[in-house]
């Protein structure tokens, strides 16, 4: 994606969808994105939400080396995204076949 800087980064948030970034690209940025939450996933890393502006997104890990990055609104939205998605690691963890769709 080579994201130059953090205007670019923010513009693509809020054009929506997901933001692909890979692993180094997530790490110079994460600074200036506040940490709200953290969820550990067991199978993916860190589900993370983070504060941009007066906005929440969700920073998940695809692979080791990949970030994908969604504006999620406020904490209502957040909410749910985050239980949606613990509860879809859940099922994977158990076997049954599920697989998350980090790009859509």
């Amino acid at each position: 994606m080579g994201l130059v800087n953090i205007d670019v980064f923010r513009d693509r948030l809020a054009s929506g969808g997901t933001v692909p970034l890979s692993a180094k690209e997530w790490a110079e940025l994460a600074g200036e994105f506040p940490v709200v939450d953290r969820h550990e996933t067991q199978l993916a890393g860190a589900l993370l939400v983070v504060r941009v502006g007066g906005d929440l997104a969700a920073v998940e890990a695809p692979s080791k080396d990949a970030r994908v990055a969604r504006l999620l609104g406020g904490p209502e939205e957040a909410r749910a995204f985050v239980q949606r998605r613990m509860e879809e690691y859940e099922r994977m963890w158990d076997g049954c076949g599920v697989k998350v769709e980090y790009y859509e």
